[in-house]
């Protein structure tokens, strides 16, 4: 192997897998020097709220052949449910390695005797101390991201972006937030005395909960304020399932970071979720959502969005059943005048999911984007109007590549329109009236060449004359199909 020209040992580098390349990289200076540009290629460090973590990307912000491969520095963050007790976590766990082991024998029929094994082998791990062990790791978690979430953190991190800045100059940023998992296999290898200096537990679960709320919102804005001191031009962000309370957060600190964070922006990902639901905060919360029956992360996020000055990429996504509410705030024209759009005259792309709105308000936002060459708009309430008078207005404007996916609730149209991909087609239950397999030359087809010029509507008007509803039913199939009653409220 020693003796293969270079050229070839590093083809072959590209039909091992992740774990083989890890492997291969240990063999010798040599093979390192070939399997790092296999394994580091354009890749996203994951930054979760814990010292180990943090020292990894310290360790490779000062390897600059490692860290030049570096494309996006995300942080996971999220909050531990309080009803994860151990009896959860272990149904959760055994059903997922029975999952795993089921697909990995599905090819061969497993005999009654491997399927006896498997179990009680499994069964085993569940020893009698793990309970316990389960309590202390997830106290252990707690406070790892307690102190992770303390201010002097990100004087460090800082001096980690502006670092990783020299080797990759366009690094992308990302913030995620999910709630921490737990393995088998971390749990077996914690060590419960060598953590035995911990703070002692909080009995208080309310207390517990709020906690770890707010530490999940110190990570974000420890990283944004450190990215926006070091040397690390922040031009593209993605947020996904990002807490609205992180829009409203308290304190100059958390404002400052985020108004810096949007001035630079060039390209903006954003889905807006919420924490989970807890019991133990029915009462309360970290931040207040209304004031004075408006929406405080709705009306933040439009403030926002006016702050960059060169915004090009806008790709919202607003939570399932919040939509009026930052729809008014995108939408409303009635104040427009005192707080104007001024970031969709700069838009060359916008993609908009989950929003509610009438036609008019929709056509003054697609007006206002006169450079706007993408556009993805999925599931809808349109209030007013019809489907027909977005599909003639899109004709007209010649956009060169829009799609128009998902559900629209059409009160005039008194129906809803499915507009399905080949992904998704078969998670529509409404798509088994049209059976076969997902239409490729179908209703969608028709559609998408309508927009471009190329055919006449493939649907009729709304008239007295005519029963539109029957016909728009009888013309749609597996990519695009009208389901008439009145929609949802």
């Amino acid at each position: 192997m020693e003796e293969l020209p270079t050229e070839l040992v590093g083809h072959l580098c590209r039909f091992l897998d992740r774990p083989s390349l890890r492997s291969f990289r240990l063999c010798c200076k040599a093979f390192a020097q070939i399997g790092e540009e296999h394994l580091f290629q354009d890749f996203e460090f994951r930054l979760d709220p814990n010292y180990p973590r943090l020292e990894l990307l310290n360790q490779l912000a000062a390897k600059p052949s490692v860290a030049a491969r570096l494309r996006c520095v995300s942080i996971q963050s999220g909050v531990q449910l309080e009803y994860a007790d151990y009896r959860y976590w272990q149904t959760q766990v055994y059903q997922e390695k029975k999952t795993a082991w089921e697909r990995s024998v599905a090819s061969g029929a497993a005999s009654r005797d491997e399927y006896t094994q498997f179990h009680g082998q499994l069964q085993s791990r569940f020893t009698s101390d793990l309970p316990r062990r389960y309590d202390l790791y997830r106290w252990h978690l707690d406070q790892q991201a307690a102190a992770v979430a303390e201010r002097d953190i990100r004087n460090k991190l800082r001096r980690i972006l502006s670092a990783l800045k020299q080797s990759s100059p366009n690094l992308r940023f990302k913030l995620i937030m999910a709630e921490p998992q737990i393995q088998l296999e971390d749990l077996e290898a914690f060590e419960p005395e060598k953590y035995a200096t911990d703070k002692p537990y909080d009995p208080d679960p309310r207390r517990r909960v709020s906690n770890r709320r707010q530490h999940c919102l110190d990570h974000f804005v420890n990283f944004l304020d450190a990215a926006n001191l070091s040397d690390c031009e922040v031009f593209d962000l993605t947020a996904v399932d990002i807490p609205h309370q992180l829009l409203t957060v308290d304190g100059f600190h958390g404002s400052q970071a985020l108004e810096e964070t949007f001035q630079g922006l060039r390209k903006l990902e954003m889905t807006v979720s919420s924490f989970p639901h807890s019991d133990w905060l029915s009462r309360g919360g970290n931040s207040e959502v209304y004031f004075g029956g408006r929406n405080l992360a709705a009306r933040r996020l439009r403030m926002l969005l006016n702050h960059p000055s060169n915004l090009e990429h806008l790709s919202l996504d607003f939570p399932v059943g919040q939509e009026s509410e930052y729809s008014f705030d995108l939408f409303d024209r009635t104040n427009l005048d005192r707080f104007p759009r001024l970031w969709s005259p700069h838009l060359r792309t916008l993609a908009l999911r989950h929003f509610r709105c009438t036609w008019s308000d929709l056509e003054a936002l697609l007006i206002e984007g006169k450079n706007l060459h993408t556009l993805m708009l999925k599931d809808c309430r349109l209030e007013t109007g019809s489907i027909i008078d977005l599909l003639e207005y899109l004709r007209s404007r010649r956009f060169p590549k829009v799609d128009v996916l998902g559900t629209w609730y059409v009160d005039e149209d008194c129906g809803q329109w499915h507009s399905h991909t080949e992904e998704d087609f078969t998670e529509c239950t409404d798509s088994t009236w049209y059976e076969g397999p997902f239409a490729r030359a179908g209703t969608r087809s028709k559609v998408q060449d309508f927009i471009a010029g190329k055919c006449k509507c493939p649907f009729l008007r709304w008239t007295t004359e005519d029963d539109p509803p029957q016909a728009w039913e009888d013309s749609g199939d597996t990519s695009w199909h009208f389901i008439a009653g009145q929609p949802h409220q």
